[in-house]
């Protein structure tokens, strides 16, 4: 017997391969969310209070990160669909933290722009896409669980960079504060991505979840070729879905602070009703999983995506800071945070469910695409709203994307079960 062989027979012994990446992953997702995504919004003040410049040029400079980062999806799912994960996140990181380096030596807004090109590279190859390549290869009936921990870890960053990028900040100054989370981007993200990850359970003589035999050919989905998903309806809708939620809750993220305090909160009330929204995504995500076994995924979204689009509406059913006020924001938090995070654990777990892993990371980084443009557009277009006509259009308008989120994924579930059926009718 070979010794992957013998490895693969005695895989029951010990931890399964895929659980030990997904543990690493699950630290490099925190801090790569930490450094690239959350702590920006800590670094703002200092550094207009410093150089001078004013919110709206930083904030379009990490936005051209963000649409770099979503040119950049579909040729990086390309690569990791030839070549695997190992590689392109090990450049990734590598990337974050030149980047972080260049970003404690600006003064200059151009050399800021390139820096965060250099952020929008970083972000493409080290956040959820690649990662979810990992467990759309790994695992088969686990593959909901691994999801699971990595946007677990994901949307617990912000819970943890914010306020220590914060500390270091006011300890260190904002210039040595980005030198120390290079220092934390290397030691985590380096070794993991570029020591412990492999591209197939067969590389160490193992199947799909640590299982002693290969899952029989019926398990899985029936795949069709690439070019087939990308102009099948499921996967239209699939887009509408997940573009129109991403839309719909980075608008109001955006706008929330600014709303409450304009009503009558105190900002620490406000803020911490915008930190609570980070809080119920991880449970958010968490019952979804817990009730798959007894509701379908795609059910389950849908209600979680409904429940969001009446949230949202929520605040503008009161008005003043009185008490059915407070019990609307209450409420409001609550479902909205229930579906914030679901479009990210849906592409981990209904893409491949629905297309099979062989081309997951393609498919995937076509979806990417279109859910970053989202992810920009929706705090952009907030914002000429708000400037133009005011808080209400923002939220009816976000309200109503979220229905339509949650009416595209149950369409696109059917429209996958009717090609499946076609599929099966094939000689």
């Amino acid at each position: 017997m070979s010794d992957k062989a013998e490895r693969g027979r005695r895989g029951g012994r010990r931890p399964f391969y895929g659980w030990v990446q997904v543990g690493g992953l699950s630290a490099t997702e925190l801090v790569s969310w930490g450094v690239l995504v959350y702590a920006f919004s800590v670094f703002v003040v200092p550094m207009r209070e410093e150089l001078g410049w004013s919110v709206g040029w930083l904030n379009a400079v990490y936005a051209t990160g963000v649409v770099v980062s979503g040119l950049l999806a579909m040729p990086v799912g390309r690569v990791l669909q030839t070549r695997g994960p190992r590689g392109v996140m090990t450049v990734g990181s590598a990337g974050a933290v030149l980047m972080l380096l260049g970003w404690s030596q600006v003064d200059s807004l151009p050399m800021f722009f390139v820096v965060f090109v250099l952020g929008g590279f970083a972000m493409a190859t080290t956040l959820y896409e690649p990662a979810f390549a990992v467990t759309a290869v790994w695992f088969a009936r686990d593959r909901a669980r691994a999801v699971l921990v990595l946007t677990i870890f994901g949307g617990l960053a912000s819970a943890v960079f914010v306020p220590l990028t914060g500390v270091l900040v006011s300890w260190l100054g904002w210039r040595d504060a980005l030198l120390a989370l290079a220092v934390i981007t290397a030691v985590v993200t380096l070794p993991v991505h570029g020591l412990l990850l492999r591209r197939h359970p067969a590389d160490l003589g193992l199947h799909p979840d640590g299982s002693d035999e290969p899952p029989p050919p019926r398990e899985a989905a029936p795949a069709p070729p690439r070019q087939a998903v990308l102009r099948s309806a499921s996967f239209r809708r699939l887009t509408v879905c997940f573009v129109c939620g991403t839309s719909a809750k980075l608008a109001v993220t955006v706008v929330l602070v600014a709303y409450l305090t304009e009503r009558g909160y105190p900002l620490g009330l406000a803020t911490l009703a915008a930190g609570g929204v980070g809080l119920f995504q991880v449970t958010g995500r968490v019952l979804v999983t817990a009730l798959r076994r007894w509701v379908p995924e795609h059910r389950a979204g849908a209600a979680l995506f409904a429940a969001q689009g009446v949230a949202i509406a929520l605040p503008l059913t009161t008005s003043g800071h009185g008490t059915a006020a407070t019990v609307s924001i209450i409420v409001f938090v609550v479902l909205f945070g229930l579906g914030y995070g679901l479009a990210e654990l849906l592409r981990g777990t209904l893409v491949a469910d629905y297309y099979g892993p062989g081309e997951y990371a393609r498919i995937n980084g076509v979806l990417a695409a279109f859910v970053v443009g989202a992810r920009a557009a929706g705090p952009a277009l907030a914002g000429v709203a708000v400037a133009g006509f005011g808080y209400t259009p923002v939220f009816v308008g976000s309200a109503l994307l979220a229905a339509v989120s949650a009416g595209a994924l149950l369409l696109a579930h059917r429209a996958h079960g009717e090609e499946l059926d076609r599929l099966d009718s094939l000689p």
